[in-house]
């Protein structure tokens, strides 16, 4: 791609980090490639100089020695002398997931970075989807955690999960009433809330806008947590 290649790489872009992968790797993988590209595309041709070179005198018997000026390309340029042209790219992160976690991860390249705020600054909704297991406990809440409690599951139903999950959702409903600065007294904002469009407009803890038990099978069920 080169210099004009450069010129062009602005925007936004979506890359999908398996689990396992830490975000920094997926963030420096991709810069490497964005690189090799860059680096790959027809350079300038060498500017040349005027050196004077040492010889003999053409039709001479005496072995008699002249110098000739003679054009040649400088290698100050040189991809064996300078190295590549691109050695860094300044790429963004949109957000982040934990090493364990897979998903989606927005990236922006150039002027697209600036572009990382202004969807930082929209509140945008956050769709996960959580694994869970009934009757185990780890350190650390990962299924690779160190266990520290085991019990029984059996009394837990379908029913008293989602009863749980309702009052999780009822409890940060109201936090996203403080922290949106929306004034309920209006028709505005009273409508905003009926269809669950209020985010938070301030620094704000992690807020769920709504959570549903997708699927219960003990010990597993898989829940859908919507946050804002």
């Amino acid at each position: 791609m080169g210099l004009d290649g450069l010129a062009r790489l602005h925007g936004l872009f979506a890359a999908y980090k398996p689990p396992g992968l830490k975000w920094k790797h997926l963030r420096d993988t991709v810069e490497l490639q964005l690189l090799k590209g860059l680096n790959a595309g027809k350079r300038p041709a060498s500017e040349h100089r005027v050196r004077f070179l040492l010889g003999p005198v053409e039709g001479s018997e005496e072995k008699e020695l002249t110098l000739t000026a003679t054009s040649v390309p400088t290698l100050i340029d040189h991809p064996l002398v300078r190295g590549p042209a691109f050695t860094s790219l300044k790429i963004g992160m949109g957000h982040r997931l934990d090493a364990q976690a897979s998903g989606v991860l927005v990236l922006g390249v150039g002027r697209g970075r600036r572009l990382l705020t202004d969807m930082y600054n929209a509140h945008l909704t956050k769709d996960y989807t959580v694994h869970g297991l009934l009757g185990k406990a780890t350190d650390d809440f990962c299924e690779d955690g160190r266990l520290v409690e085991k019990t029984t599951y059996d009394h837990v139903t379908r029913e008293k999960l989602e009863r749980i999950l309702s009052l999780i959702q009822g409890s940060h409903q109201k936090a996203l009433v403080m922290y949106s600065n929306a004034d309920l007294q209006t028709q505005e904002a009273y409508e905003m809330a009926v269809s669950g469009v209020l985010r938070p407009m301030n620094k704000s803890p992690m807020l769920v806008t709504g959570i549903r038990c997708l699927q219960f099978a003990p010990p597993e069920f898989l829940l859908v947590p919507h946050l804002g």
